[in-house]
C-alpha cells in the first residue's frame, strides 16, 4: 500500500542578486505532517515575545537551536540543493525557477519512489499565473504529474520548518554558522553543490529534448 508523503520546499538567497553568492533550496518529506509543527510549538516557547510563526532570519540563535534540535527527533527526510551563483544575475521566472525545484525533487522522486506525494511550496510567486506556469514546466521537467499547491506560511505553518533548514545550509554555505547544519546533518539523505553554469546546460539539454518530444513527426 502506498504511502502519502508531504514533501515541503523553501528556498534562501536569490536568484537575481548577484550579492546573493549561493541560493538554497530544501525540500522535506514526512508522512506525519502535524509533527512539523511541534519544533516551532518547542521553539516558541523560548522566546518571551509573542510570534505568529518561525522564520530563519527573524529568528535568534536560540530559537533556531530549539527548532533543529527538536526537528532532529522527528521522522522526517531532508534534501538540499545548493546552486552556487559566482556573482551571475539569474532572472526569478516560473521557467528557471522550475528548473531549480526540478533538481531536488528529482533525488525526492526517487526516494519515495513508491508513495504518493503531495508538493508543497512557500508561496513563491504572487501571481497566479506565474504559479500555473511554474507548475506546467515542472511537470514537464520531471515528466509527472502531481498534486502541487503553494501557501502561506502563515497559513500552514509546517512549510516553515523548510525554510529553517534552507537558512541554515546557506549559512553553513557562506561560513557565517555551521551549527545549525550540524543540528540537522543527520537527517539529509540527499544533498547536492551545483554551479548555476553547470545547472544551465543541463537544463538546456532537458529543455531541447522536451521540444523535440512536442515537434509532431514528418509523417504526421
Amino acid at each position: 500500500m502506498k504511502k502519502h508523503i508531504y514533501i515541503y520546499i523553501d528556498e534562501s538567497g536569490t536568484l537575481p542578486d548577484p550579492q546573493s553568492p549561493v541560493i538554497v533550496v530544501a525540500a522535506v518529506g514526512t508522512e506525519k505532517p502535524r509533527s512539523l509543527l511541534l519544533p516551532s510549538k518547542s521553539a516558541k516557547r523560548s522566546v518571551r515575545k509573542k510570534t505568529s510563526e518561525i522564520k530563519f532570519y527573524r529568528a535568534g540563535d536560540n530559537t533556531k537551536k530549539r527548532f533543529l534540535q527538536t526537528l532532529a527527533y522527528q521522522d522526517i527526510a531532508i534534501f538540499v540543493l545548493t546552486i552556487e551563483k559566482n556573482g551571475q544575475i539569474i532572472t526569478d521566472s516560473p521557467e528557471n525557477f522550475a528548473f531549480v525545484c526540478s533538481l531536488i525533487l528529482n533525488d525526492c522522486l526517487i526516494y519515495y519512489q513508491h508513495d504518493q506525494l503531495q508538493i508543497i511550496f512557500d508561496r513563491h510567486f504572487h501571481r497566479q499565473i506565474d504559479r500555473d506556469m511554474f507548475n506546467e514546466t515542472l511537470q514537464n521537467i520531471l515528466g509527472k504529474n502531481f498534486q502541487i499547491s503553494h501557501v502561506d506560511s502563515l497559513q500552514q505553518q509546517a512549510v516553515n520548518t523548510a525554510d529553517m533548514i534552507a537558512g541554515s545550509i546557506l549559512w553553513f554555505h557562506t561560513g557565517k554558522n555551521p551549527l545549525f547544519y550540524t543540528l540537522i546533518k543527520n537527517k539529509i539523505v540527499a544533498e547536492k553543490v551545483i554551479s548555476w553554469k553547470e545547472a544551465q546546460r543541463a537544463f538546456w539539454h532537458k529543455k531541447t529534448r522536451l521540444n523535440r518530444r512536442r515537434r509532431p513527426s514528418k509523417s504526421e
